[in-house]
């Protein structure tokens, strides 16, 4: 192995919406790994959960209770997380909640729009610059990997907009920090009207697909699309 390739047991690895089954699943792969894991959620008792279950493979796992989404409390977890932890390298940037955008022709559209947008893409932007600047100045290799996930089980699609403003957003990104020595991916699971989060195989592809773009330094500014064939 080259000696510059990110290595998952020497990583300090931040995951967001981790109370999630997708967040718990890919907690407790990375724990099994080796890496320090920093869980991050709004719902306390579902990241105490995944805290407990990763237990099981390592003392170094330390969860933070994002109490809000507004960029002082932002800053204020990767404060911590600093502190906590010391340098990350690797954040698990997970879009927000579940809410798709309106139909065009909705009377109200413009205001549900701007809700949607303010909402999910202002704290999913929020998080992945706060962490960007960190990583910036700790001066060593690092990826933030965007996760096109519904935290949800019981919404199957992200809306396509969603989607489009994640890729904009991963492809910008990549541009921009590449100089940086940080790395810029993104995963956007496809799924059948049947399928969702809580599908152990659709869990296992995108957990995999996770770790590839991890130990992957070449992977920068695409997109890997997670499916499960059934």
């Amino acid at each position: 192995m080259d000696d510059t390739t990110m290595r998952i047991d020497q990583s300090v690895i931040v995951i967001t919406a981790a109370g999630t089954l997708i967040g718990k699943a890919m907690a407790l792969h990375f724990a099994s790994l080796g890496a320090k894991l920093a869980l991050v959620d709004n719902d306390i008792n579902n990241l105490k959960a995944t805290q407990d279950a990763c237990s099981q493979f390592s003392s170094h796992i330390n969860i933070f209770h994002l109490e809000d989404t507004q960029p002082h409390s932002i800053k204020q977890v990767f404060n911590h997380i600093q502190r906590q932890l010391g340098t990350f390298n690797v954040l698990l940037n997970t879009w927000p909640k579940c809410t798709n955008t309106p139909s065009i022709l909705e009377p109200n559209a413009i205001n549900e729009f701007n809700d949607v947008m303010c909402n999910n893409a202002t704290t999913f932007f929020s998080v992945g610059q706060i962490a960007a600047t960190i990583m910036q100045g700790n001066k060593q290799p690092a990826v933030i990997i965007n996760l096109a996930l519904q935290p949800s089980s019981h919404h199957t699609h992200l809306s396509d907009t969603s989607k489009s403003v994640i890729q904009g957003l991963t492809f910008g990104w990549s541009k921009e920090l590449s100089s940086l020595n940080i790395r810029v991916g993104a995963i956007i699971p496809i799924t059948s009207d049947k399928q969702t989060m809580v599908h152990t195989r659709l869990q296992e592809e995108i957990v995999s697909c996770t770790e590839y773009i991890i130990t992957n330094d070449s992977f920068n500014g695409r997109i890997l699309e997670a499916e499960c064939l059934i």
